[in-house]
């Protein structure tokens, strides 16, 4: 039986803008808190309203035919997707000098797109869809990796905060932060004066791995981000479990939890991919990885997804989110997988994915194993073109008349 814990609230100083703070709960085996990284700016309107489904139990695997919501409008054709990745063996990455110089004033937090249909194509899954959790979990116990599921990787918050990059770990502050895989340390600081996450003390203090480990020929970084009580230093080669450093906090983070990033190629903001594709899931629980696109390969942004377990006075609904458009690219898809929706954490079971768009709903069986990694496609309908609407003046044909009772 899962146990409540707190979610939180991320604080950002943005120079040259106003700041606000947020805050989000997530429910988990454990009370501690974990801050989201929030950038100060007005909430965004969503195009499409979102609403919770309350699909039927019947499993099908076609759309329903009358639709019922508005339909989804497409985003400008300036906007870009992430290109398709192509490494081969052969490639050999070159170092670029990286930018660390703080920018001034800080960066101010871009428009992204829910509930559309990106303008191109997704990129697609290299070879067969295949697990690679090669990673131990980066804090102590067994079992589960704590995160935060209301501010999943490729997610805003729903319009609150800085598009993330990463996943929040729940952790008390001082719990020993441990390497995930063997590696050489190449960042263990305060960021305050040189630049690593989306402005100067993003993180507080930050130690970086730069694993022994390559992925498709490129260099894999890990980034542990708001730890305190560093134990490393630049150079010095580590083995997985070993400790780092302890959950802090800093930064971006008002309480203490760990935040963490997969970078791939370089060791920037918009290299990173999910980490909850590379963390290994325990015995306990397993692994969606999703794809939801049209018939044309676009992938939809910003779309509730929902898994549906049991029925009746039993039945549980887990959300997530497709991931959702960013103009600066900052959220980037797993080069074997293609995915841009995950669901992490998952008991394993049988599951139908449910999602409605466009009026039409659509229910997939899956079955979630222990320890293991699913994966799922669906393809929904063609983008349906609004159909405008002419309003008719009232007659006195169409105007209700009164009805005598036989009381009256």
């Amino acid at each position: 039986m899962k146990r409540l814990f707190l979610a939180i609230s991320l604080l950002l100083i943005v120079v040259g803008s106003s700041c606000q703070q947020a805050s989000a709960t997530e429910s988990a085996s454990t009370n501690s808190g974990i801050a989201l990284a929030a950038v100060a700016t007005e909430p965004l309107p969503t195009l499409v309203p979102s609403s919770t489904p309350i699909p039927s139990p019947t499993v099908t695997l076609t759309p329903s035919t009358t639709p019922t919501d508005p339909p989804t409008l497409t985003p400008p054709p300036t906007q870009t997707s992430t290109a398709t990745a192509t490494p081969t063996e052969t490639m050999t990455p070159t170092a670029v000098p990286v930018n660390r110089q703080c920018p001034d004033p800080a960066p101010l937090r871009p428009p992204y797109t829910r509930n559309f249909l990106a303008p191109t194509p997704w990129p697609v899954p290299i070879g067969d869809p295949m697990a690679h959790f090669d990673f131990i979990k980066p804090v102590p116990g067994g079992g589960r990796t704590i995160i935060n599921k209301t501010f999943p990787y490729g997610s805003d918050g729903d319009g609150r905060y800085l598009i993330h990059n990463g996943i929040d770990i729940a952790g008390e502050l001082g719990l020993p932060v441990l390497a995930v895989a063997d590696g050489t340390v190449v960042v263990a600081q305060a960021d305050d004066r040189e630049l690593y996450g989306w402005r100067c003390d993003w993180y507080g203090h930050l130690v970086v791995l730069e694993l022994d480990q390559t992925w498709q020929g490129q260099p894999i970084y890990v980034l542990y981000g708001h730890v305190l009580g560093l134990s490393v230093e630049v150079g010095q080669h580590v083995s997985q479990g070993e400790p780092l450093a302890e959950v802090g906090v800093g930064g971006a983070a008002i309480v203490p939890h760990l935040h963490l990033e997969i970078r791939i190629g370089s060791n920037e903001f918009n290299a990173t991919r999910n980490p909850m594709l590379w963390i290994n899931p325990g015995p306990t629980r397993g692994v969606l990885a999703g794809r939801l696109i049209d018939p044309q390969g676009r992938p939809w942004q910003g779309v509730v997804v929902t898994l549906i377990n049991g029925e009746g006075d039993e039945v549980e609904f887990i959300n997530t989110f497709t991931y959702q458009g960013d103009p600066q690219n900052l959220i980037n898809p797993d080069e074997l997988l293609a995915e841009n929706f995950v669901f992490a954490d998952v008991v394993p079971g049988e599951y139908t994915l449910y999602v409605k768009l466009q009026g039409e709903e659509y229910r997939r069986p899956v079955q979630i194993i222990e320890g293991e990694l699913t994966t799922v496609e669906l393809v929904t309908e063609p983008y349906k073109t609004p159909t405008p609407t002419v309003e008719v003046p009232p007659t006195p044909e169409m105007t209700p008349t009164a009805v005598p009772t036989e009381e009256n």
